[in-house]
């Protein structure tokens, strides 16, 4: 990102644009004219606008207004706050004209059970910000926190307990809307998005820079990874299948890893290691692919912690590079967007990264199974059957059926090199799962992790990133059985294919491991109708769920 972020306590006139954010709650004792001059001057000829615009924010019949004044670039805030004498004709020369953009946060009722609401409406303002900013060619504004308190504290204080929480939910919105993928557009493209916002200034006026700075620019340097995570993954997800996407995949994150210093260590197998480990769902998935898109495994290795039963967690996620369905084809409508079928390898792969610049504490592992579902002479069968890594046969009943294969054979292989770890998948796995949730919320189903999963929830709730959670009815297991194999792939018997996945998945691991499994089929592809910040293909769901949850 381009971007800079700058914090200070004075608006900078300079820029040309103030944006303004009001808690309605805030006008209720105090008028709307009263409450921007504390930031900056207002000329006494506006009161009657901005009696007019209070009126119509407070019936909320208006979300955003502008104004535009003639504003002093020598003011600060603090003698703003002292005086409001009127604009004389001998201080013209110090004055450029100023566009202020007001813009309405109806907090009403939002008390603090009710706070994550608050935040999500602070996003999606952020989101109206971007919008303004993208229609009027804004590349540069000042944002006035006027939403948050940062607590003037003794100067022999060590931390401060004020909290800027709202103002980062409004620029995680804004800042998340701003993504573009350019990679392959040229001069020639029918619409190419040239905009580019290159500086906020985040106007504080109790920032102190000696008992601020360390608490308020680390909160914002941990946002802005947070967001380059999202924006990592929403490439990886973005780009063609017919790039050699895993390839494509592997030497990103190698990119990252080099040009940010990432402690990350890298574990690659090729096709003849997976030959060797004996990871035949893996091998059978990807047996019709060509050799550019031949399967291989990706394991990120982030050891932060001294602890000698490494790691803590391990974080798994679906690589398929493209999913034809295989010989059980998809129909076009489906398979269009199937080249965001690595969408659980990208969320755990980009979350790693950044937790790793942010200096994360725990130790985690990020394991990336990658294998193009497609259709060759070598191409899987339905009735197939393959061996998986812990020698357990499988019926192929379904072809299409794959995201589960090559996760079996992963979880397999963690449970056996790290038994102690809780592991946490995520994957595109079911249609069922983008049909029951309208692309509003992801599915969580879990065995002996009631507490993570409960946590993970929360989370959730706190950035928008819903998640609803489905038992695993482990006596539906007898619906897998399989007569000529251990177990098949698919039930024809029970209809609830995102619980009869998870079922085949669990016979997998060790009976105490803690296993939880994320579905985010529905809002991990074009759900920015939902989610106004989620961008028009890729969302990148599920990284911020990672932040929020490890913390």
């Amino acid at each position: 990102m381009m971007l800079k972020l700058n914090i200070s306590k004075d608006i900078n006139i300079s820029l040309g644009y103030t944006i303004i954010p009001i808690l309605l709650t805030n006008i209720d004792t105090e008028t709307l004219f009263d409450y921007v001059s504390r930031y900056i001057t207002i000329p006494d000829i506006y009161k009657t606008l901005l009696e007019q615009i209070e009126h119509n924010m407070k019936k909320n019949s208006l979300n955003m207004a502008s104004i535009t004044i003639e504003a002093k670039s020598d003011k600060s805030a603090k003698s703003i706050k002292k005086t409001k004498k009127k604009l004389s004709s001998s201080s013209q020369k110090n004055q450029s004209i100023h566009q202020i953009f007001l813009l309405a946060i109806n907090n009403h009722g939002y008390n603090k059970s009710k706070y994550d609401e608050l935040l999500e409406i602070a996003r999606v303002s952020g989101n109206a910000i971007f919008n303004t900013l993208k229609s009027n060619q804004i590349e540069k504004i000042n944002i006035v926190d006027t939403v948050d308190t940062v607590d003037t504290v003794d100067s022999n204080a060590k931390t401060n307990s004020g909290s800027t929480k709202i103002i980062e939910a409004l620029l995680e919105g804004l800042l998340l809307s701003s993504y573009k993928f350019l990679k392959y557009k040229t001069e020639k493209a029918l619409s190419r998005d040239k905009f580019t916002l290159s500086l906020i200034n985040i106007v504080i006026s109790k920032y102190n820079n000696k008992l601020h700075h360390k608490d308020i620019h680390s909160r914002i340097q941990k946002l802005q990874t947070q967001i380059k995570s999202v924006f990592i993954a929403r490439d990886l997800i973005n780009e063609p299948a017919n790039n050699e996407k895993s390839t494509t995949f592997i030497n990103i994150v190698k990119q990252c890893i080099k040009d940010n210093k990432i402690p990350i260590k890298l574990e690659i197998f090729e096709k003849k290691d997976l030959e060797k480990l004996g990871m035949g769902l893996v091998l059978g998935v990807g047996s019709g692919s060509n050799v550019s898109n031949e399967p291989k495994v990706l394991i990120m290795k982030y050891d932060a912690c001294n602890d000698t039963e490494k790691p803590a967690y391990v974080l798994l996620g679906k690589g398929i590079t493209f999913d034809t369905g295989g010989l059980d084809i998809k129909g076009a409508r489906s398979m269009v967007e199937m080249k965001t079928d690595l969408s659980g390898a990208a969320t755990v792969a980009s979350f790693l990264l950044g937790y790793a610049m942010n200096k994360g504490s725990k130790c985690i592992y990020a394991i990336c199974p990658f294998a193009e579902n497609s259709v060759g002479p070598n191409s899987t069968k339905p009735s197939d059957v393959l061996k998986a890594y812990n020698g357990r046969t499988v019926e192929i009943a379904n072809t299409d059926a794959e995201g589960r294969l090559i996760l079996a054979d992963c979880l397999a292989y963690t449970v056996d090199k790290y038994p102690n770890a809780t592991i946490i998948d995520f994957a595109t796995l079911t249609g069922q799962q983008e049909s029951i949730s309208c692309k509003i919320f992801s599915n969580v189903l879990s065995v002996n992790s009631k507490n993570e999963v409960a946590k993970l929830i929360e989370s959730g709730k706190e950035i928008n990133e819903l998640l609803v959670e489905l038992p695993i009815m482990e006596k539906q297991t007898k619906n897998l059985e399989s007569y000529v194999a251990d177990i098949k792939n698919v039930s024809f018997s029970c209809s609830a294919d995102i619980i009869m996945s998870s079922l085949f998945m669990r016979q997998f691991i060790k009976k105490n491991t803690k296993w939880i499994h994320i579905d985010i089929a529905g809002p991990s592809y074009r759900a920015n109708d939902v989610i106004k910040y989620a961008s028009p293909e890729a969302s990148g769901i599920g990284v911020r769920l990672l932040f929020a949850y490890f913390g």
